[in-house]
């Protein structure tokens, strides 16, 4: 990569962080937002104004900073996966260790999902907490090149902070699309585009297009979801917007436009 690719690369990178950082408070104060209000209501009629204003505040800011805290924890709950160690997946371990060099960011927690579809996530918190969730059918359907891409992708949203967006997104828009069954809150939490921001981001890291364009083929060429699986029901209603591919299953073409879409994706990196 020449000095000024890089140079506009670390410029981008330092938007999108800012804008992310920004993000992830709204995000927090929309799901407080409710209750305080409610609850500054009802003790301004009772208590005045006044009490009524501050206790709304304070309520607020608590349960801002709680979802905060909690919310990797509970995209996990959500996600799924079980903790694995470096030796017990090497050729992945392998993988992070080096890009998390190459990127710049801290090793994150390992966690497999048992299920043969291949797919990832990246999920951040406070206290430089970071998690990457693989599926074993990726580790089962990617080979080294193709893995380091995927790898490549999700620390991107590490360092650009998706990541930590990610987590507060499935926290509070994934809640309400679990219950209304409706992932559009999701995406716009997460912000659209931001996987095929990652994908460019992850192939100026390893500077090799075709590895994350073979995994993206990888998934296309993958297997449905099986009932009860992750990708099926409210789990993927809830997390839909935060995999690496957020079209599993999909029977329908991707919406003109749809920059997030898997295959609009392939063809991007097939010009890259």
């Amino acid at each position: 990569m020449s000095p000024s690719a890089h140079d506009a690369s670390d410029r981008e990178n330092q938007a999108r962080v800012a804008a992310n950082r920004r993000r992830v408070q709204l995000l927090c104060l929309g799901a407080g937002a409710p209750p305080a209000l409610v609850l500054g209501v009802v003790l301004g009629l009772v208590a005045g104004p006044v009490v009524g204003a501050v206790v709304a505040v304070v309520v607020l800011a608590g349960l801002a900073l709680l979802v905060h805290r909690r919310a990797v924890d509970m995209a996990l709950s959500f996600v799924g996966g079980r903790p694995v160690r470096p030796e017990d997946v090497p050729a992945l371990a392998n993988q992070v260790d080096g890009l998390c060099a190459t990127l710049g960011v801290g090793v994150p927690e390992l966690r497999l999902v048992d299920d043969p579809v291949p797919n990832a996530c990246a999920l951040a918190g406070p206290g430089g907490r970071e998690v990457l969730v693989c599926t074993t059918g990726l580790l089962a359907r990617l080979d080294l090149i193709q893995l380091e891409g995927v790898v490549a992708h999700e620390l991107s949203h590490v360092k650009r902070h998706d990541a930590t967006v990610s987590a507060v997104a499935v926290a509070t828009a994934g809640v309400v699309a679990a219950l209304t069954g409706s992932e559009g809150a999701l995406h716009r939490a997460v912000g659209r585009g931001r996987e095929y921001g990652a994908d460019r981001a992850a192939v100026l890291a390893v500077r090799y297009p075709p590895g994350l364009h073979g995994a993206l083929q990888a998934f296309g060429a993958g297997p449905r979801p099986a009932p009860g699986s992750v990708f099926t029901g409210r789990r993927w209603t809830a997390t839909r917007w935060v995999w690496i591919d957020p079209m599993v299953g999909a029977a329908d073409p991707a919406p003109v436009g749809e920059l997030d879409a898997t295959a609009v994706r392939m063809d991007a990196l097939a010009e890259w």
